[in-house]
């Protein structure tokens, strides 16, 4: 059984490199699209970029459904093994959430100036959802940093 998995997963991560390798290709040799135009000016866009980009999302989606699907089996299994530990791993999701809700509330709706740019995506929800991204980043950045200094510090003093 353990080979067929083997055999599976490298069929899938060739196909896949396979599809990456041609779109790569496409935008580099795919030819010219319609020119962009941004600020009064003329911008070269190659003609398969949204191909790119539909990829892009596909990957993103791909490694994001096999990350939380792979995290969940997991949970539960350590939550039959282990009770204790399962509500540890619990306690950390809860600390993701209560991260994303506070950095949302940070956040604002107010409309960014962007030069060029004349649509209403920058205002509202997009604006505030936009701010929560980065003000998570900062939150888990920080996080990661006092870790890592928790860390060495507490390895010094053991």
């Amino acid at each position: 059984m353990s080979n067929k998995l083997d055999l599976i997963t490298k069929i899938t991560l060739w196909v896949l490199f396979a599809v990456s390798v041609v779109v790569g290709l496409l935008i580099f040799v795919g030819g010219d699209g319609t020119p962009l135009e941004v600020g009064g000016e003329s911008l070269w866009q190659p003609l398969f970029t949204e191909t790119l980009m539909y990829w892009g999302y596909a990957l993103v989606a791909l490694a994001l459904l096999i990350t939380l699907g792979l995290s969940l089996v997991q949970f539960v299994q350590t939550f039959i093994n282990n009770p204790r530990k399962g509500i540890k791993s619990l306690s950390i999701i809860v600390i993701f959430v209560a991260v994303f809700i506070v950095s949302w509330f940070i956040g604002s709706g107010e409309q960014v100036t962007i030069v060029g740019y004349e649509g209403t995506d920058n205002q509202g929800f997009w604006a505030q959802f936009t701010d929560m991204c980065i003000y998570s980043i900062y939150i888990l950045a920080g996080g990661t940093v006092l870790a890592l200094l928790g860390s060495a510090l507490y390895s010094k003093v053991k």
